[in-house]
Protein backbone atom coordinates (compact mmCIF):
# COMPACT_ATOMS: atom_id res chain seq x y z
CA UNK A 1 0.00 0.00 0.00
CA UNK A 2 1.30 3.41 -0.79
CA UNK A 3 2.43 5.76 1.73
CA UNK A 4 -0.99 7.49 2.98
CA UNK A 5 -2.22 10.72 1.68
CA UNK A 6 -5.18 12.80 2.22
CA UNK A 7 -6.80 12.23 -0.74
CA UNK A 8 -6.75 8.67 -0.25
CA UNK A 9 -8.14 8.33 3.04
CA UNK A 10 -11.19 5.99 2.44
CA UNK A 11 -8.73 3.95 -0.29
CA UNK A 12 -6.47 3.53 2.96
CA UNK A 13 -9.08 2.92 5.24
CA UNK A 14 -10.47 0.44 3.11
CA UNK A 15 -6.92 -1.33 2.81
CA UNK A 16 -6.92 -1.47 6.24
CA UNK A 17 -10.06 -2.69 7.78
CA UNK A 18 -9.86 -5.22 4.62
CA UNK A 19 -6.79 -6.59 5.67
CA UNK A 20 -7.76 -6.05 9.62
CA UNK A 21 -11.18 -8.56 8.63
CA UNK A 22 -8.92 -11.14 7.59
CA UNK A 23 -6.22 -11.22 10.43
CA UNK A 24 -8.57 -10.69 13.02
CA UNK A 25 -10.54 -14.13 11.15
CA UNK A 26 -6.74 -15.55 10.59
CA UNK A 27 -5.81 -15.11 13.95
CA UNK A 28 -8.57 -14.33 15.73
CA UNK A 29 -9.04 -10.36 17.62
CA UNK A 30 -7.36 -10.91 20.84
CA UNK A 31 -4.15 -12.63 19.38
CA UNK A 32 -3.97 -10.16 16.20
CA UNK A 33 -2.24 -7.20 16.63
CA UNK A 34 -2.26 -4.00 15.19
CA UNK A 35 1.73 -4.64 14.46
CA UNK A 36 0.31 -7.63 12.60
CA UNK A 37 -1.99 -5.51 10.41
CA UNK A 38 0.48 -2.65 9.70
CA UNK A 39 3.19 -5.44 8.57
CA UNK A 40 0.73 -6.70 6.68
CA UNK A 41 -0.49 -3.32 4.53
CA UNK A 42 3.62 -2.41 4.22
CA UNK A 43 2.69 0.89 6.22
CA UNK A 44 4.03 1.45 10.30
CA UNK A 45 1.68 0.59 13.13
CA UNK A 46 1.62 4.78 13.62
CA UNK A 47 -0.24 4.89 10.28
CA UNK A 48 -2.73 3.03 11.59
CA UNK A 49 -3.47 5.28 14.13
CA UNK A 50 -3.94 8.09 11.96
CA UNK A 51 -7.54 6.41 10.95
CA UNK A 52 -8.13 4.65 13.83
CA UNK A 53 -7.97 5.46 17.40
CA UNK A 54 -7.13 1.92 18.11
CA UNK A 55 -7.52 -1.57 17.87
CA UNK A 56 -11.20 -1.75 19.35
CA UNK A 57 -12.04 1.20 16.86
CA UNK A 58 -10.61 -0.44 13.89
CA UNK A 59 -12.69 -3.83 15.11
CA UNK A 60 -15.81 -1.58 15.67
CA UNK A 61 -15.44 -0.61 12.18
CA UNK A 62 -14.56 -3.60 10.52
CA UNK A 63 -17.72 -4.70 11.79
CA UNK A 64 -19.82 -2.53 10.78
CA UNK A 65 -18.65 -2.28 7.55
CA UNK A 66 -18.86 -6.27 6.65
CA UNK A 67 -22.23 -5.95 7.98
CA UNK A 68 -23.38 -3.45 5.59
CA UNK A 69 -21.87 -5.95 2.89
CA UNK A 70 -24.04 -8.22 4.17
CA UNK A 71 -27.10 -6.59 4.77
CA UNK A 72 -26.93 -4.76 1.45
CA UNK A 73 -26.36 -7.96 -0.55
CA UNK A 74 -29.62 -9.70 1.17
CA UNK A 75 -31.52 -6.57 0.20
CA UNK A 76 -30.72 -6.72 -3.32
CA UNK A 77 -31.08 -10.55 -3.82
CA UNK A 78 -34.16 -10.59 -1.75
CA UNK A 79 -37.32 -10.20 -3.99
CA UNK A 80 -40.99 -11.71 -4.38
CA UNK A 81 -39.06 -15.65 -5.10
CA UNK A 82 -38.08 -16.04 -1.69
CA UNK A 83 -36.79 -19.60 -2.65
CA UNK A 84 -34.49 -18.60 -5.81
CA UNK A 85 -33.42 -14.83 -3.77
CA UNK A 86 -32.21 -17.44 -0.96
CA UNK A 87 -30.03 -19.75 -3.22
CA UNK A 88 -29.14 -16.92 -5.10
CA UNK A 89 -27.66 -15.13 -1.68
CA UNK A 90 -25.96 -18.33 -0.17
CA UNK A 91 -24.53 -18.56 -3.50
CA UNK A 92 -23.19 -15.27 -3.44
CA UNK A 93 -21.98 -15.32 0.13
CA UNK A 94 -20.12 -18.67 -0.59
CA UNK A 95 -18.13 -16.93 -3.80
CA UNK A 96 -16.37 -14.57 -0.69
CA UNK A 97 -13.50 -14.90 0.97
CA UNK A 98 -14.13 -16.54 3.71
CA UNK A 99 -12.61 -13.81 6.13
CA UNK A 100 -15.71 -12.01 4.68
CA UNK A 101 -18.04 -15.24 4.65
CA UNK A 102 -17.77 -15.66 8.35
CA UNK A 103 -17.01 -12.33 9.53
CA UNK A 104 -19.38 -11.98 12.12
CA UNK A 105 -17.85 -15.26 13.71
CA UNK A 106 -14.62 -13.03 15.13
CA UNK A 107 -17.40 -10.90 16.49
CA UNK A 108 -19.24 -12.67 18.14
CA UNK A 109 -15.83 -13.95 20.43
CA UNK A 110 -16.26 -9.42 21.78
CA UNK A 111 -20.03 -9.57 22.24
CA UNK A 112 -20.02 -9.97 25.46
CA UNK A 113 -16.72 -7.82 25.94
CA UNK A 114 -17.64 -4.89 23.70
CA UNK A 115 -21.04 -3.17 23.55
CA UNK A 116 -20.35 -1.18 20.64
CA UNK A 117 -20.03 -4.57 18.97
CA UNK A 118 -22.36 -6.35 20.12
CA UNK A 119 -24.64 -3.43 19.19
CA UNK A 120 -23.65 -3.71 15.39
CA UNK A 121 -24.39 -7.40 15.68
CA UNK A 122 -27.92 -7.53 16.92
CA UNK A 123 -28.98 -4.18 14.85
CA UNK A 124 -27.66 -6.28 11.70
CA UNK A 125 -29.81 -8.67 12.81
CA UNK A 126 -32.80 -6.99 13.27
CA UNK A 127 -31.89 -5.91 9.47
CA UNK A 128 -31.97 -8.90 7.79
CA UNK A 129 -35.48 -9.89 9.91
CA UNK A 130 -37.07 -6.37 8.13
CA UNK A 131 -35.84 -7.34 4.89
CA UNK A 132 -37.09 -10.91 5.14
CA UNK A 133 -40.18 -9.71 6.71
CA UNK A 134 -40.58 -7.26 4.17
CA UNK A 135 -40.67 -9.74 1.39
CA UNK A 136 -43.12 -12.23 3.35
CA UNK A 137 -45.59 -9.70 3.74
CA UNK A 138 -44.87 -8.79 -0.09
CA UNK A 139 -45.84 -12.64 -0.62
CA UNK A 140 -48.47 -12.51 1.96
CA UNK A 141 -50.44 -9.36 0.03
CA UNK A 142 -50.22 -10.92 -3.72
CA UNK A 143 -51.87 -14.29 -2.06
CA UNK A 144 -48.75 -16.53 -2.02
CA UNK A 145 -48.12 -17.20 1.31
CA UNK A 146 -50.91 -17.94 3.74
CA UNK A 147 -51.99 -14.66 5.63
CA UNK A 148 -52.01 -16.68 8.85
CA UNK A 149 -48.28 -17.13 8.47
CA UNK A 150 -46.20 -16.08 11.36
CA UNK A 151 -43.94 -13.07 9.20
CA UNK A 152 -41.61 -12.98 11.65
CA UNK A 153 -41.17 -16.82 12.80
CA UNK A 154 -40.41 -17.51 9.04
CA UNK A 155 -37.87 -14.81 8.42
CA UNK A 156 -35.98 -15.62 12.07
CA UNK A 157 -36.24 -19.62 10.73
CA UNK A 158 -34.96 -18.30 7.45
CA UNK A 159 -32.18 -16.72 9.38
CA UNK A 160 -31.40 -19.55 12.34
CA UNK A 161 -31.36 -22.20 9.20
CA UNK A 162 -28.36 -20.19 7.22
CA UNK A 163 -26.45 -19.35 10.26
CA UNK A 164 -26.75 -22.82 11.65
CA UNK A 165 -25.27 -24.24 8.31
CA UNK A 166 -22.44 -21.45 8.17
CA UNK A 167 -21.43 -22.43 11.49
CA UNK A 168 -21.69 -26.36 10.18
CA UNK A 169 -19.61 -25.55 7.22
CA UNK A 170 -17.05 -24.06 9.51
CA UNK A 171 -16.68 -27.45 11.01
CA UNK A 172 -15.97 -29.21 7.53
CA UNK A 173 -19.64 -28.83 5.53
CA UNK A 174 -18.92 -28.93 1.94
CA UNK A 175 -20.01 -26.33 -0.01
CA UNK A 176 -22.13 -28.39 -2.21
CA UNK A 177 -23.97 -30.29 0.60
CA UNK A 178 -24.30 -27.01 2.60
CA UNK A 179 -25.99 -25.58 -0.08
CA UNK A 180 -28.69 -28.41 -0.85
CA UNK A 181 -29.39 -28.31 2.93
CA UNK A 182 -29.89 -24.79 2.63
CA UNK A 183 -32.41 -24.63 -0.41
CA UNK A 184 -34.16 -28.05 1.55
CA UNK A 185 -34.71 -26.02 4.50
CA UNK A 186 -35.80 -23.12 2.43
CA UNK A 187 -38.22 -25.52 0.75
CA UNK A 188 -39.11 -26.72 4.25
CA UNK A 189 -40.10 -24.01 5.88
CA UNK A 190 -41.85 -21.85 2.88
CA UNK A 191 -44.01 -25.35 2.73
CA UNK A 192 -45.13 -25.22 6.34
CA UNK A 193 -46.25 -21.75 6.33
CA UNK A 194 -48.60 -22.97 3.32
CA UNK A 195 -46.46 -20.93 0.43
Amino acid sequence: MPKVVKGYRKQAMDAIMESASRLFFELGYQECSMDDIAREIGVTKGTLYLYFKNKEELLFQVCKKNMKLLEDSLDQMVSENILESAKSFFKAELELPEHLRYHWIFALGEINKNPRVKKILMDSYENYEKIISSRINGLKLKGLISNNADTRRLSLTMIALHNGIMMSMMQGLSETEASAIFEAGIKGILEYSDY
